[in-house]
This record gives C-alpha cells, sequence and structure tokens, in this order.
C-alpha cells in the first residue's frame, strides 16, 4: 500500500487545527481541497480517521493512533530538509500574562522540535523595549507608532468579567451591569499601569472602585479564584480556572489586540525568522483559546 506523503501532512494539520478552514489557511489552499486530501487517505488507509463534532474535526481511535507515527514522519522529513539545523539564541518579551499562561506552553513545545535553538522569554508586566535591545521579538498590547520595526497583528483576543463560583454564591445575583455596584472588584493600580489598554474597569457605566488591586494579571487572577472579587481578565487565562465563572458574559466582553514585532535588521535572521512563523500560526491555529470563537 502507497500513501502519499502530501495526504498525509494534510491529516497532521487538520489533527492539530481542528477545522478545515484554519487547515486551508495554514496550507495556502482552499478547503475543499484538505477534505478531499483527507477522504483520499480514508480510503488508501480503508479507515476513519476524522469525526465531525460541534468543536471541528475530532480525531478517531484510529486517528489518533496515527498521529504519532506521522509526527516521527515529520521529523525525519525536516531533518532531510534541513541539513544545517537552526542554532542560536531568541529572546521573547511579552506581556506577564500572556507570556506565563500562553507563551510559555507554545516555546516549550517549539524547543521540543528545535533543540539547538535556545529560548529566553520575558515575561513582564511592563513594556519591553526593541531599541534598546531587550528582546529580539516583542509582543506589545500597543502598536509603536514609529520605529525600525516589523510590525505584524499576532491575534486579537477577548476579555470577561469572571468571579469565582464561591463569591458569585455567597453575594448578590447578578443580572444585569447595574448589579456589579454590590461588588467587590479586582483591578490594576492605576496609577502604575503601563499602558492605557489596561483601564478596564472605566470602560463600565458605573463608578467602581476595586478593594483589591495588583499590576501582575496572575495576580488579579488568583486573588478573584480565592474569592477576592469579580474582575475582567483575558479569556486564555480564565480558560484554565475551572473555579471561574463568566458573570454578564453577553453584557461584558472586550476584544484588544497583540502585535508582535522585532527590528527591521533581525527580520530576515533565520532563527528569528523560524519563532516568528511558529507564533504567527499557532495563534492563528487557536484562535479558540484567544477569542472562544
Amino acid at each position: 500500500m502507497k500513501v502519499d506523503w502530501d495526504h498525509l501532512r494534510f491529516f497532521l494539520v487538520l489533527a492539530r487545527a481542528k477545522t478545515l478552514t484554519n487547515t486551508a489557511r495554514l496550507m495556502g489552499v482552499e478547503h475543499s481541497t484538505v477534505a478531499r486530501r483527507i477522504q483520499a487517505l480514508e480510503q488508501t488507509l480503508g479507515m476513519q480517521l476524522f469525526k465531525r463534532e460541534a468543536t471541528g474535526y475530532e480525531l478517531t481511535a484510529e486517528g489518533k493512533t496515527l498521529v504519532p507515527r506521522v509526527e516521527q514522519m515529520e521529523q525525519s522529513f525536516l531533518q532531510i530538509e534541513k541539513p544545517n539545523p537552526l542554532q542560536g539564541r531568541v529572546r521573547i518579551g511579552a506581556p506577564e500574562g500572556f507570556g506565563t499562561a500562553y507563551l510559555t506552553r507554545l516555546l516549550a513545545e517549539f524547543s521540543q522540535h528545535y533543540p539547538l535553538i535556545s529560548i529566553d522569554l520575558i515575561p513582564v508586566p511592563k513594556t519591553i523595549r526593541l531599541s534598546h535591545r531587550e528582546a529580539d521579538i516583542v509582543i506589545s498590547i500597543e502598536r509603536p507608532k514609529s520605529g525600525p520595526y516589523i510590525i505584524t497583528r499576532l491575534s486579537n483576543y477577548t476579555l470577561k468579567l469572571y468571579g469565582s463560583q464561591q463569591y458569585l454564591k455567597n453575594n448578590p445575583e447578578i443580572k444585569k451591569v447595574e448589579d456589579l455596584s454590590e461588588h467587590r472588584f479586582v483591578d490594576y493600580i492605576d496609577d502604575l499601569v503601563y499602558s492605557s489598554e489596561l483601564y478596564r474597569l472605566e470602560r463600565l457605566p458605573l463608578q467602581l472602585t476595586a478593594c483589591f488591586r495588583s499590576n501582575s494579571i496572575l495576580a488579579q487572577q488568583i486573588a478573584v479564584s480565592s474569592g477576592a472579587g469579580l474582575a475582567i481578565l483575558p479569556r486564555f487565562i480564565a480558560i484554565n480556572q475551572p473555579e471561574l465563572c463568566e458573570v454578564l458574559s453577553d453584557q461584558v466582553c472586550f476584544t484588544h489586540t497583540f502585535w508582535m514585532l522585532t527590528l527591521v535588521d533581525l527580520q530576515h535572521e533565520p532563527k528569528i525568522k523560524l519563532v516568528w512563523d511558529y507564533l504567527r500560526k499557532q495563534a492563528d491555529i487557536q484562535q479558540d483559546i484567544l477569542m472562544g470563537s
């Protein structure tokens, strides 16, 4: 039985991306091409590899068994394709929450595929300055207005209002925005924030005062999880905290943007480009985590 490697490549991308649309975008083809490739592979192997669910294309038991075998083939192909492996160090600066709760896992996976590239991740609640060579790649919540930078929109992301199950059980019921005036809040220390994008409570049509403040978004999340009050948090942080519940999800929802930038003179350096392209691809694949789509 002869299996087309291109069919297997489409299989692996769909297994990771979950939808025909995302797979087509990543492979640079029409979604109908993806469907034909998968159908041809299933016919060749004589087995169903995917089942269609509300969340997208989920692997069958046979598909899950096939994934590690195809990944081994992928690694062998990459080694042949790149006989001179990239090596060196890439330093990435990012907002604290995004860097810790989201990028850490992605970059750990990247390191497994490219063990000769060392990663420095700097997740801090401040602006990392490319101009001072503090990092090679920077993820920012604000788009620089000028500078010798290459800039791309990495992804939009959603922020919603959250409270712990215990807090919501022990405090007045919330049915509308006006009910929030009876509740405690967790927020940033307003005179220490490094970006106007972080002023979030001010966007609600109420005069609200935080009873717990920290310039660490992770400290805010822990405070909310521990019952200190309500807070507006990024979905990619809250999604992994089962004790947190969305509050007024249809009324309190904000969309912000992460920008990725590097210096013009670094854009063609192979190790920088490799990390840059990897982060862009993963952001496309994981829109459900960032946006809740």
